[in-house]
């Protein structure tokens, strides 16, 4: 191995090193924060199980935790997140939402975590996977799967998000993506921004983006949407589309449903309305 590359590997092992070192610092002090203040902690580990309790002790590599289940040691490297509980807020103490960074089909202004990802089915024809790089970029990719087409048939879809927090309520993004529809030579490019506040129980977000295809591009479009948790594993959802129309005018695609939340899975569903039509929607999505 040569000096170059052996100082670079050098170099991201060190970086490396320092950041799981900062986030083992943060966990710490949140344990010791909670003591201080005769407070209760919400613990959600890195194979997603959630556990609420009282501080007993906090050592130099874990930290005790007395819970309705007994007395548990959590190491720092095996907690994702921890956070002090809010007996005013009953969602301080709930399970992560494995789909926070998506309404029923678009993105929201948050982000997946760095190495964490999740598979999608919707209608059983249409797979999409997702993986976080870092807290702030993630890529997908996904396709379809019509009986009886050839490959050359099918939808394919690649692309890629950044975002970041604002602050402790604002969330923001920028997402692009490629389509390749069916037998269509020319593929299309979405270009999309989203603004996400969350708060609680509640999730709004705002996103607006244009399409390329053809040396030509669409006007932009305009959706709404947001999320409202009324328990650990359920949450109301909605999903607006509005597009631009002939003669100045514009056109919403409307939808509402429900997901259902697991530790490591959320199941979709809903119904997409324009004008008269109605029609359901159905997507399941796991997280690894």
């Amino acid at each position: 191995m040569s000096l170059k590359r052996l100082s670079l590997t050098y170099l991201l092992l060190l970086t490396l090193s320092f950041s799981v070192s900062a986030q083992i610092s943060q966990f710490k002090a949140t344990f010791i924060k909670a003591q201080q203040e005769n407070k209760q902690v919400t613990v959600i580990l890195t194979n997603g199980n959630t556990y609420v309790g009282s501080i007993i002790s906090v050592e130099e590599e874990s930290a005790g935790v007395e819970t309705k289940d007994g007395v548990f040691n959590f190491r720092y490297d095996r907690i994702k997140n921890v956070k002090i509980y809010n007996p005013d807020d009953k969602s301080t103490g709930w399970r992560d939402n494995p789909s926070k960074n998506k309404l029923f089909i678009t993105q929201t202004g948050k982000m997946l975590d760095k190495g964490s990802g999740y598979y999608q089915n919707t209608f059983i024809f249409f797979s999409n996977f997702s993986y976080g790089i870092t807290n702030g970029i993630s890529v997908d990719a996904g396709f379809s799967m019509f009986p009886g087409l050839g490959i050359e048939n099918q939808m394919f879809t690649a692309g890629a998000k950044i975002g970041t927090s604002l602050n402790s309520t604002l969330y923001v993004s920028g997402n692009i993506k490629y389509y390749r529809v069916f037998d269509i030579d020319e593929g299309i490019t979405s270009l999309f921004g989203s603004i996400t506040y969350s708060k609680s129980q509640l999730d709004l977000t705002a996103s607006t983006g244009v399409g390329f295809a053809d040396n030509s591009s669409s006007n932009a479009l305009l959706i709404l949407g947001g999320q409202y948790r009324i328990s650990e594993r359920f949450a109301f959802l909605s999903e607006n589309i509005i597009f631009p129309s002939g003669d100045a005018g514009s056109d919403a695609l409307l939808s509402f449903g429900g997901r259902i939340i697991g530790s490591k899975s959320a199941f979709d569903l809903g119904f997409f309305g324009i004008e008269e039509i109605l029609f359901p929607f159905v997507s399941y999505t796991i997280k690894f």
